[in-house]
Formats: C-alpha cells, sequence, structure tokens
C-alpha cells in the first residue's frame, strides 16, 4: 500500500540544502560551487550504481486468518565488494531463509548465504553466476573516518524501484545508544532509513566506501553505518571459518574521574585463568593502551577489542602505583559463556515484502539478535550493571 510523502520524507531532500544556505538566505555556497558538488553526486551515482543489487529472501509464514503456510518475501539492499562477486548485505535480511537471490539491472541470480554475523548486523552472499557487467565496493582497512558535518551520499535499492540516491552528512559517532552497546563505534548520518534500504552504501565525496547501513534512529530522522573497516574485519573471519569470532582478555574495568587526573579506565576485576591474568595484570592497573589503541574512554576500549584479532599478541601498557608498565598479552577467543549483548542497531533496518497490503519486516523472523530499541531498559531488565563487561556490556 503506497502511502502519501509525509513531511519527514520532504525534510530527506532538503535537509542538504539548508545547511547549504546562511541564516539570512544568503547562499553558502555560489552557483559554480553548487554546480560542481551536483556534478559530482551525480558523477558517484553513476560510477557506482551497478554495484547495487535487490536482496530477497523467502521465509516461512503463517497466515493468521486462514492458518495456511505462505511465504515471506523479505526486501532489502546489498552491493558487491570483489570482482568475484561477493555481496554484503544486512544479517536481518538474509538469516536463516529458505531461499535468497539477488536482482542486479532487473535480472535475478540465485545467491548462497556465505556467513552472517548478528552482533554488527552484516553477511556476506556470493552468486552461483555473475552479471555480465557490475562494478564494486573495496573494503579498506583505513582507520579515518571524515569529520561530523561532511557530506556523504547512500546508494540503495528501496523496494522495487531501481537503485536510487540520498544525500546527507555524517552528524556524529557513537559506541552506545542509552544502555545499548554497539561493537565498535558507528557513523551517524542525517539520511533516515526507509523500507529497503538496510544494507545501502555510504560513500564521501571521493569516492571512498565508507560503510554499509545497519540501523535507523526514526525519531530523528537518522541511520547508522558500521564502518567499511569493520565489516572487513568481519568478512575476513567468515570466509577463513564461516563464523565470527570476538576477541577476549578477561577483565572488567569501572571508569574514575578526577580534577587531577582526569577519566581513567580502571580494571577492577580479573577473571581465573584469563589472558589478563597470565599476562599479570592485577585489579587497580589503571588502562591506557591495547596494541595501537590509546585508552581514554569505554568507546576507545570497545575499538580496541573489535579489532584485535583471536590469537594475536597485543602490547597492554598500564599504570601500577605511579609507575608505567608493559606487557603483552594473547588474545583468546570469548568463551560461549561469557555474557554478550547483541546488537544490531537502535531499530531493525525495515526489510519488506511489497505484495503485503501493510509491509511486514524482518523483525517478523525469530533471531537471537533481534531487540526493541524503543522499550525502555527498565522494561528490557532490571539491575543492569553498569561497567564494560557486566550486563548489557559485555567483559573484554
Amino acid at each position: 500500500m503506497l502511502r502519501a510523502l509525509s513531511g519527514s520524507r520532504f525534510g530527506r531532500f532538503l535537509l542538504p540544502f539548508i545547511f547549504l544556505v546562511g541564516s539570512l538566505g544568503t547562499p553558502l555556497l555560489g552557483n559554480d560551487e553548487l554546480r560542481g558538488l551536483e556534478e559530482r553526486l551525480v558523477s558517484l551515482f553513476a560510477e557506482n550504481q551497478s554495484a547495487m543489487v535487490r536482496v530477497k529472501a523467502v521465509y516461512p509464514s503463517k497466515n493468521k486468518a486462514e492458518g495456511e503456510e505462505v511465504p515471506q518475501v523479505v526486501i532489502g539492499t546489498g552491493f558487491f565488494i570483489s570482482r568475484e562477486g561477493l555481496i554484503i548485505t544486512n544479517a536481518s535480511i538474509v538469516y536463516q531463509p529458505l531461499r535468497v537471490w539477488i536482482e542486479h539491472d532487473q535480472i535475478a541470480y540465485s545467491a548462497e548465504v556465505l556467513g552472517v554475523d548478528e552482533r554488527t548486523n552484516i553477511a556476506f552472499l556470493r552468486t552461483h553466476s555473475l552479471p555480465s557487467n557490475f562494478s564494486f565496493f573495496h573494503l579498506t582497512d583505513r582507520p579515518d573516518l571524515p569529520p561530523v558535518g561532511s557530506f556523504i551520499l547512500r546508494l540503495s535499492m528501496p523496494l522495487e524501484f531501481s537503485a536510487s540516491p540520498s544525500f546527507g552528512m555524517v552528524s556524529g559517532f557513537e559506541s552506545r545508544f542509552g544502555e545499548r552497546f554497539f561493537p565498535c563505534t558507528y557513523v551517524r548520518t542525517t539520511i533516515p532509513a526507509g523500507p529497503g534500504d538496510g544494507g545501502s552504501a555510504y560513500v564521501d565525496l571521493t569516492g571512498r566506501l565508507l560503510g554499509i547501513q545497519v540501523g535507523s534512529l526514526p525519531d530523528v530522522a537518522s541511520s547508522y553505518i558500521l564502518p567499511a573497516r569493520a565489516a572487513l574485519r568481519i568478512r575476513d573471519d567468515i570466509l577463513f571459518s564461516g563464523q565470527v569470532t570476538y576477541g577476549w582478555i578477561g577483565f572488567e574495568v569501572d571508569i574514575e574521574t578526577s580534577i587531577e587526573n582526569g577519566k581513567q579506565i580502571v580494571l577492577n576485576e580479573i577473571f581465573e585463568d584469563s589472558p589478563a591474568m597470565k599476562a599479570g595484570l592485577i585489579e587497580g592497573d589503571i588502562l591506557e593502551q591495547i596494541g595501537d589503541y590509546q585508552i581514554h574512554s569505554l568507546d576507545d576500549l570497545r575499538n580496541a577489542m573489535f579489532y584485535t584479532r583471536v590469537g594475536q599478541y597485543v602490547d597492554i601498557r598500564i599504570v601500577r602505583d605511579g609507575e608505567p608498565r608493559r606487557m603483552s598479552v594473547k588474545m583468546d577467543a570469548r568463551p560461549k559463556d561469557e555474557p554478550m549483548e547483541i546488537i544490531e542497531s537502535v531499530e531493525m533496518d525495515p526489510a519488506v515484502d511489497p505484495l503485503k497490503e501493510k509491509p511486514e519486516s524482518a523483525n517478523e523472523q525469530p533471531m537471537p539478535f533481534e531487540k526493541d530499541f524503543n522499550q525502555s531498559p527498565e522494561e528490557e531488565s532490571a539491575g543492569a550493571e553498569d561497567s564494560v563487561s557486566g550486563n548489557p556490556e559485555p567483559a573484554s
């Protein structure tokens, strides 16, 4: 069922222009600059639209009125990331389907799911045959992200429409939303998510892939991007072993703040027989660095743990009794009984069946990583611990 264009959708197109015009209506960019920006956006879309695919998956569903089994078709966006036809999309679209396929240039290609990571809400597919003409994005390990205010372009395959661009800006960086903790730092944008936009590609004005859309903030017309570097880390695990393993050192931390020392990350518990204990870490150690990551906040700690691979030796720098120390720790795989909050977004990206009168989302499928981010923390669980490794935040 088609809906009338709402005010929020007008805002989707007007928002970028608000920032191109001063408070008194004076353009911040001249005509030549605006024309150059427009030409660049058109060029970026033309160069990359052939990398985009529509992802479709079939799930069993019950017709409540008739009591009979009818298939549910779930739709989302994906894009090629290799010459061999590897595709990245949202895990919420292709989690244990009966069948999955992609559509490229109005031609359907059967596909298989190579692996999914529920925690980041991404999945990787491989087609059984390749389109005759397609482009692909490069996943890079560059750690730098564009500053807040940078222009970005989203490419998506909403519903049954062809590849479509949306223009916006980077609006923030978060590794948590309220009581929800993300596995690493996500990029927040001013581009809202609509049905079928989950799995969209985001590029900056140089054409560099910034990441993949994994979640939305509908109340503020925003979306969340998992950075390309994070997607690369997940891809490597899935292609190597078919599953994603997360690292674990075996400690919990508290944040201590003082006028003299500012904010410090202090170890408050060392788990028995953990890498942290074997390396000689003790309670009260002030954590300053893990590998290449200086630790000034819990965000830094989450990123360090996310990007450090299992089996990798990392140098850890601490301060103990006022004296700096260094030690080497081998990252272990997180124990299966170790609590880990599984999060993919603030709201599951819409993946819909356009044949139904009312669009259905992928949330209807029972998924172990499904979360209702409109639910209050009190409703979800009582007595959540406020530490980097309690519940809901996983131990490091």
